[in-house]
């Protein structure tokens, strides 16, 4: 038969749950605080690797400048087996390792010459465009003219569309959702994006090959551009422009009076020499990356000047 209950045993019962309440509620809160801590220090390594990866990256635009100030010094042409154009994979540093390269943004069409006001040179770098756009397989050659007209009218100043395949703003306030155009040169390739008649397809064609520069009327250089790029300077690629696609790497040309004598273009203008680069750096610090690109200027006769840097992307 079971005792009666008594007032000092209910009591001693409330006690008991009491304590095992206060001893869960204090290994919870002991947990969470172990995490919090946890999270907290996770959170500041994160900061701490990040800020590194910074520094690290302002250390290699600095020493690319430095190259390329080096190399401004000591040649007049450019080409791709000089030391700025040999890409970095895999560079130790402190908890970490450093990977970039050096793009020669001269050696792609810069869209920008689109918008040039010379009604001759327009016409070269239409067909520059239009020939590039068929040989990197984007569409037909009815298509990469009506291509041309549209990055045309996004870049040029006024509201009048290039032809019947031209397309201003009103035609862009009509689209769901509706933007503007900038009517200014581009700033970035992404743009290319947001003209009529885009497609990612498209771009992801043309983007190895196109630039956007921030002047119109800038040269091809021919030691450095693209394989589309270097054929699309002409109608139809002679064995002289295949032989020196082969050729360039050991006998790059040094002067604009070797490309008259060595190679017929119909796309100039076109040199041996750049001034605009873009340097893709990446600092992997434990488990953090930091990545960017660099618009670099190297102007004639002075040092070299970073003009934009943005994210560069996964």
């Amino acid at each position: 038969m079971t005792p009666p209950r008594t007032p000092a045993t209910a009591q001693r019962g409330v006690a008991l749950i009491t304590a095992i309440l206060v001893v869960a509620i204090a290994t919870i809160a002991a947990a969470a605080m172990a995490v919090s801590h946890q999270i907290a220090v996770h959170r500041s390594r994160t900061l701490q690797e990040s800020e590194m990866g910074w520094w690290y990256i302002e250390g290699v635009e600095q020493w690319v400048m430095t190259i390329l100030q080096r190399d401004a010094e000591t040649s007049d042409y450019d080409s791709l087996v000089e030391p700025w154009a040999q890409p970095v994979d895999y560079l130790p540093v402190d908890e970490g390792v450093l990977r970039g390269r050096l793009v020669d943004l001269q050696g792609r069409f810069n869209l920008n010459n689109l918008a040039s006001a010379d009604a001759e040179a327009l016409t070269r770098y239409n067909g520059h465009f239009q020939r590039l756009y068929v040989l990197v397989g984007a569409g037909t050659d009815f298509e990469a003219a009506a291509m041309a007209s549209v990055i045309r009218d996004w870049i040029d100043a006024d509201q009048e569309p290039t032809g019947f395949d031209g397309a201003e703003e009103t035609e862009y306030l009509g689209f769901s959702p509706p933007y503007r155009t900038p009517d200014r040169p581009m700033v970035d390739v992404g743009e290319l994006m947001a003209v009529k008649g885009m497609t990612r397809e498209i771009f992801e064609l043309l983007r190895p090959h196109v630039t956007a520069l921030p002047l119109v009327g800038s040269a091809v250089n021919v030691n450095t551009a693209t394989e589309p790029v270097l054929l699309s300077l002409v109608q139809t690629p002679g064995p002289e422009l295949s032989g020196f696609l082969e050729s360039r790497l050991d006998a790059p040309l040094q002067d604009v009076a070797a490309i008259q004598s060595s190679l017929t273009v119909d796309a100039p203008p076109v040199s041996v020499a750049s001034q605009y680069f873009m340097l893709e750096s990446e600092a992997l610090i434990g488990s953090s990356r930091v990545g960017l690109y660099h618009l670099i200027y190297r102007p004639t006769g002075a040092p070299p000047s970073v003009l934009a840097r943005g994210a560069y992307p996964d």
